[in-house]
């Protein structure tokens, strides 16, 4: 999956792959367009909730960015939103196949 959400007032870009609770999640913060930092957790390997909804991964992920990269939030009591038309690519589960759709 490859898909924007607004986090606090800011664009993220996630892009996860694997099965749920396995994937490898990158974070990306967007600014005007432009790729600005990166964070990523690989759930198979790293200490992590393996239930928690990828939702709950990118907000864990985009706090610590936003610590490491001393970002100054638009708003930052803002919740969690994915931004609706910008799903780039979903992953099928693996009993699918694209030409089923």
């Amino acid at each position: 999956m490859i898909r924007e959400f607004l986090y606090k007032g800011e664009t993220f870009r996630v892009n996860a792959h694997g099965a749920a609770g396995h994937e490898e999640v990158f974070i990306i913060h967007i600014v005007d367009g432009e790729e600005m930092g990166e964070i990523s957790i690989d759930r198979m390997t790293e200490e992590n909730d393996r239930s928690a909804p990828i939702d709950a991964i990118c907000v864990m992920l985009c706090d610590q960015l936003i610590a490491a990269e001393n970002i100054h939030c638009a708003e930052p009591d803002a919740g969690f939103a994915w931004v609706e038309g910008k799903r780039l690519r979903d992953v099928l589960p693996s009993n699918e196949t694209a030409d089923a759709h």
